[in-house]
């Protein structure tokens, strides 16, 4: 399946529905970052797709653009941190939400999300941690790789400068046999 081009231009017409679902996504990520510090792959993807479940009914195209505008905040947060996203919100829509901001959700709605977070703690703790982990192994081992790499690239240059010096060595001693044949005078 063919990558969905949409422009920044598609993007900022959709600017109603993105304010409707961006004070839920930085509520996740608050909450996650105060308990846990930055976001990690598995905790920001949960984030986005609790923003992309509060999204009202739409059609195809626009729940595209909506979606594609929070994986582009979630691909800016992971390169790059959430000042930069929240920068590119601001850039690119005009509004940003501070930590604290989103006073509009009442105590019930807290609540409610409160729950559905333990809950789905309880449900993929054993997952994220396993993630978790294999996220961990599958760096140590990408690290042994590289160092693999590394080191064949670092055998091969040796290899190469050696055979060099062979190759002068040989002609070096071609040139004082010729010298030497030709500094007798009897030859």
């Amino acid at each position: 399946m063919d990558p969905i081009i949409i422009t920044e231009e598609e993007m900022v017409l959709e600017t109603e529905e993105f304010s409707n679902v961006y004070p839920i996504l930085i509520n996740q990520i608050d909450h996650i970052e105060q308990l846990r510090g930055k976001l990690n792959d598995f905790q920001l993807m949960l984030a986005v797709s609790r923003a992309k479940d509060a999204m009202s009914i739409l059609g195809w195209e626009r729940r595209q653009t909506v979606n594609a505008i929070l994986e582009r905040y979630a691909g800016i947060y992971r390169e790059y941190g959430r000042d930069k996203a929240d920068g590119w919100v601001l850039a690119t829509f005009g509004f940003v939400l501070l930590a604290g901001d989103e006073g509009e959700e009442n105590d019930d709605d807290n609540a409610f999300l409160e729950q559905s977070e333990a809950t789905e703690r309880l449900e993929h703790g054993d997952e994220a941690e396993e993630q978790i982990e294999q996220e961990e192994n599958d760096q140590e081992v990408q690290e042994v790789q590289e160092d693999h790499e590394q080191e064949k690239f670092i055998r091969f240059t040796m290899q190469e400068i050696s055979s060099l010096i062979a190759v002068k060595e040989a002609e070096l001693l071609q040139l004082y046999r010729e010298f030497y044949r030709l500094s007798k005078p009897n030859s």
